[in-house]
């Protein structure tokens, strides 16, 4: 951790772990690079029929996925979205499985995510991208509607236990789990937002769980930037993302190299190669862990 001289400024809203702050792709997160191949593999995304659940899965398809199952409640944006994946990969060798599927019930993912493997041909889980979940408009604590509280709890929390717990025993040796979360959880409160980010911290809390009990998976929760989305436009926030910025950064964090940050809390804004310099610093300290300001248990 000596080393280590930030945070640095990174916008105009937000500090930075790295000096370099990215809005946009770069060649460092290329699904192009052969080192960031998905060849082979199968990937699940939920969420992935639209937004950056999409863009995600466009970006795995440029990678050579193999297998790409899609899983959202609407399914003529899943269909839509299938085609733009499929046509992603150069080669035109990606598989998409499309499943229409509310997350929050739990017998529904179960037959989902057992449907998407009979048709992937009982391959294992390579990659899970935990990427759905809803936003409700702002409301203080005081006034918040109880109807809208259990709505939040049930489209959030218990569906990311839900997909958990569904897919854990069909992950591959290895796997990689991609949570994709919210610096919400982190950051200094946005007043009316208190559900939204008390939501997103208790399932950052899940998957660093998740990692301490199955240390042979490869955990990760990603800040995806402030990207122009139907979940955004709720909360009245600008964009100032490109959507391939996170779809691209996912790629990276599922491969060999991002390996040092197993269980950490990273925002695909960070430049990677300021990231991979740090490494060993990362990787043995509580560096990128959400805990208690200077206590470092």
């Amino acid at each position: 951790m000596a080393n280590y001289n930030g945070p640095y400024q990174g916008n105009e809203m937000f500090k930075s772990f790295t000096k370099t702050w990215h809005r946009h792709s770069y060649p460092d997160i290329s699904p192009s690079r052969p080192e960031l191949s998905a060849a082979g593999k199968t990937i699940f995304i939920t969420g992935g029929g639209s937004g950056i659940g999409k863009a995600t899965a466009i970006a795995f398809a440029q990678a050579h996925a193999h297998t790409i199952a899609i899983f959202g409640r609407r399914i003529a944006n899943l269909q839509m979205a299938a085609e733009q994946i499929r046509n992603a990969n150069p080669a035109g060798t990606t598989t998409v499985i499309v499943e229409s599927v509310d997350i929050s019930q739990r017998n529904a993912v179960d037959a989902a995510f057992a449907s998407a493997v009979k048709k992937a041909g009982g391959a294992k889980v390579d990659v899970f991208v935990n990427n759905a979940g809803s936003l409700k408009p702002p409301n203080p604590v005081t006034t918040y509607g109880e109807a809208q509280l259990r709505e939040s709890i049930e489209g959030n929390l218990v569906g990311s236990f839900n997909v958990v717990q569904a897919v854990a025993p069909l992950l591959a040796p290895g796997a990689k789990i991609l949570n994709i979360s919210s610096g919400i959880a982190h950051i200094n409160p946005l007043p009316g937002f208190w559900v939204y980010a008390a939501l997103k911290l208790a399932i950052v809390k899940m998957f660093d769980f998740l990692q301490a009990e199955y240390a042979e998976l490869g955990v990760f929760s990603v800040q995806p930037g402030v990207v122009e989305t139907e979940l955004n436009q709720v909360s009245e926030f600008p964009g100032q993302d490109d959507v391939d910025l996170p779809a691209h950064f996912n790629v990276w964090i599922a491969s060999p190299e991002a390996e040092f940050l197993k269980g950490k809390f990273v925002w695909a804004n960070w430049d990677v190669g300021e990231l991979k310099a740090h490494a060993k610093e990362i990787k043995e300290s509580m560096l990128l862990r959400i805990c208690l300001n200077g206590v470092p248990m």
